[in-house]
């Protein structure tokens, strides 16, 4: 997954989030991008501009993404960061002492993968999903109607490895924001109310939008000829206090391998 997947809740716990807000797919120009532009984001070059963006993403505390990167495959998630607790890993076997790890760290929401929309909880490494029992059925348990119900399944780790970019926040940055070919500026815009900068991904077709006041968050990501369904992802809700919380015991199946394992 890369940002040619645009090509081919937040509260003491988190919720998967409302309605996807449309995009604003005709960016306003800004007229004295000098003075709109605070943050010196437009001194960059393009690929200094999105390795800061970049930087800025795998930094925040919390940030939501909300789009179509296809038509029909509706996305919207909020990724945590988690809070670093010291002495959680265990010694090694040189007997060092435990190292710091990240505590809460995954997403929550829905997803669509290989035409299917469904719930998604990560946690700390494990992915539960609920809801779309036809693609479970076909991709992780049979006969998903009798066996889960509304319970959430805990993915098997070959199932969950490939959803990674959609359970990991700094995968999902790396995802998004690490082109293989060639960058160039397209100017400075007003997206969704914020001035920013447009780095367009010469490969793909594809721009990222980076915000030109406070943090250079990256704030939109839209294919060349994206509409308000197909072809945009929002990122918004930067550094909001979200906790994340796998489902309860009881409310989970235990997958232990796809059915044609």
């Amino acid at each position: 997954m890369s940002v040619a997947l645009l090509a081919t809740a937040c509260g003491s716990s988190a919720e998967p989030p409302g309605a996807t807000p449309q995009p604003t797919l005709v960016p306003t120009v800004l007229a004295n991008p000098d003075e709109d532009i605070s943050n010196g984001i437009d001194e960059l070059t393009p690929q200094e501009a999105l390795d800061q963006a970049r930087e800025a993403l795998e930094f925040a505390a919390s940030y939501r993404v909300s789009g179509a990167p296809t038509a029909g495959a509706p996305l919207d998630l909020v990724f945590v960061a988690g809070e670093v607790v010291e002495g959680v890993d265990p010694p090694d076997e040189a007997g060092d002492e435990a190292e710091p790890a990240r505590v809460g760290r995954g997403s929550v929401g829905t997803v669509s993968q290989d035409g299917s929309t469904f719930k998604l909880r990560a946690v700390d490494g494990d992915v539960y999903v609920q809801g779309n029992l036809e693609w479970l059925a076909d991709t992780v348990v049979d006969d998903a109607a009798r066996t889960l119900g509304d319970k959430w399944l805990l993915l098997p780790e070959s199932v969950s490895a490939d959803l990674v970019a959609f359970t990991d926040p700094a995968a999902f940055a790396e995802a998004v924001l690490s082109p293989t070919g060639s960058l160039q500026s397209v100017g400075a815009s007003v997206i969704d109310g914020t001035p920013a900068v447009g780095i367009r991904f010469l490969d793909s077709e594809a721009t990222a939008w980076i915000a030109g006041v406070g943090e250079p968050y990256p704030v939109l990501v839209e294919r060349l000829g994206a509409t308000a369904t197909d072809g945009v992802l929002r990122l918004s809700d930067f550094d909001e206090d979200v906790t994340l919380a796998a489902p309860e015991a009881s409310d989970v199946v235990v997958a232990s391998s796809p059915p044609d394992e």
